[in-house]
């Protein structure tokens, strides 16, 4: 985690910051980043990065946390997911696409966070734990309208819904996300596909 010095910097600097370490973890995968370079594009001396992180892979772990969290904000600013359900979420992933295309950096380093070797399970952690909070909302929104099953604890429900995701959301970014690009493409195959994630997650979830 990020030190006390870190959090007390304002907010446009601190992202300033990890979009710098990002863009250098893009270009150059985490070995080969120099943190020279992400001092240098963040407009701070080299010395700064190490009073707010004690090491590069901290810094790695923290961007895949900082990017999703900002990702996950945004979509919630298009979506209003707070009222939401699990089901409604994945009904118009327009807003998700959007932003994946004018995010395009960010979705890049998202796609080599979870791709790194040897940093590949403290990246998920961290991201998971971003998506576990957004994920639970939805799931006890969906329990107080009616739509989710209340026989079955949260945390099971979270599991499988995230699984159901992380499987469909892998493909979507195989066959129609084109993250060198910034594209979409197969906007009506795209589609079919979320029924189907839908259809899995009321089959298994839902009331």
């Amino acid at each position: 985690m990020p030190t006390q010095t870190f959090y007390r910097l304002r907010d446009e600097k601190q992202e300033s910051v990890i979009r710098s370490a990002i863009h250098e973890f893009v270009l150059h995968g985490f070995t080969r980043a120099k943190i020279s370079d992400i001092a240098k594009g963040a407009g701070i001396a080299k010395g700064s990065i190490f009073q707010y992180f004690k090491d590069k892979r901290e810094l790695f772990i923290y961007s895949a946390q900082w990017g999703l969290e900002f990702i996950m904000k945004k979509v919630d600013e298009r979506m209003n997911i707070i009222d939401m359900d699990v089901f409604e979420y994945f009904e118009d992933t327009s807003p998700i696409s959007e932003l994946l295309v004018e995010e395009n950096e960010l979705s890049r380093f998202m796609e080599v966070a979870t791709n790194e070797p040897g940093l590949l399970d403290d990246s998920m952690k961290s991201m998971y734990d971003v998506s576990r909070h957004y994920t639970l909302k939805l799931i006890q929104n969906g329990k107080k309208n009616g739509t989710v099953r209340t026989d079955i604890d949260d945390e099971l429900l979270l599991d499988y819904f995230l699984g159901i995701a992380d499987r469909f959301s892998k493909r979507w970014m195989r066959l129609y996300i084109d993250l060198s690009t910034g594209s979409v493409s197969q906007e009506d195959a795209l589609k079919n596909e979320r029924s189907k994630m839908i259809e899995m997650l009321r089959d298994g979830m839902g009331c």
